[in-house]
C-alpha cells in the first residue's frame, strides 16, 4: 500500500530462497515435487511442503466453490491449497515480500487474487462464505491493531467480512503461540 509503515515480519534471508525456488518451479501446485525437492531447512519446510495443506483437507467440502479470504497468507502454502479447492480465493499479505512469493506461487491460477496490505488497513467491499485466520492470531500483539484488546479487535476484524451464515477458520500453528497471548515479545 502506499505511504504504509514497514512490514517487518519475516523469515529472514531464507525468503529469497524461498521465492527463488518458486519463480524457478514450473509446478508450484500443492503436491508440486519440485517444490518438495527445494527443502533444505525449517522454513523451507514449513513454505514448500504439501504438509501444511492437511490443516484444510478434512474442511474440503466447506471449501468447494466457495469464496474465500485468507488473512495473513505468508509465503502461500495454504494459499495455493485454497486455489486449488475453493471458487475464488483473496489472499491479504501485510509482507510486500511474502505476498509477491504468494503471488508467484499462484500464478497460473485464475481464481486467486493476492492483496498486500494489513487486516486493520484492509477495505473490501466484498462479503466471504470463509474467513481464515491461520498462525495470525497469535501476533496480533506485535502486528495487529494497537488497542487495548488486540486479539479481539483481530477477531472482530476477521468476522466483519463474513457473509451472513459465514464460517471463520482459526487456528494457531504456532506451538508457543501462548507465550505471545501472555505479553511476550517476538
Amino acid at each position: 500500500p502506499v505511504n504504509a509503515a514497514p512490514f517487518t515480519y519475516s523469515d529472514g534471508p531464507v525468503e529469497e530462497y524461498i521465492a527463488e525456488v518458486v519463480a524457478n518451479a514450473h509446478d508450484c501446485s500443492v503436491l508440486s515435487l519440485e517444490l518438495m525437492r527445494g527443502i533444505r531447512d525449517w522454513p523451507s519446510l514449513y513454505h514448500l511442503s504439501y504438509c501444511r495443506s492437511f490443516l484444510l483437507r478434512p474442511l474440503r467440502r466447506l471449501l468447494q466453490g466457495r469464496t474465500v479470504l485468507e488473512l495473513g497468507a505468508g509465503c502461500g502454502a495454504l494459499t495455493r491449497y485454497l486455489g486449488e479447492t475453493a471458487g475464488r480465493v483473496t489472499a491479504l499479505e501485510g509482507s510486500p515480500r511474502r505476498a509477491g512469493i504468494t503471488a508467484s506461487r499462484c500464478r497460473d491460477l485464475a481464481n486467486v487474487t493476492i492483496v498486500n496490505d494489513t487486516i486493520q488497513d484492509l477495505e473490501l467491499d466484498e462479503k466471504f462464505d470463509v474467513v481464515t485466520l491461520i498462525g495470525v492470531l497469535e501476533y496480533a500483539r506485535t502486528f495487529g491493531p494497537k488497542v487495548k484488546k488486540p486479539e479481539a479487535a483481530l477477531l472482530a476484524a476477521a468476522s466483519s467480512f463474513l457473509k451472513p451464515g459465514g464460517h471463520l477458520l482459526l487456528a494457531i500453528e504456532n506451538q508457543l503461540g501462548l507465550k505471545y497471548f501472555a505479553g511476550a515479545r517476538e
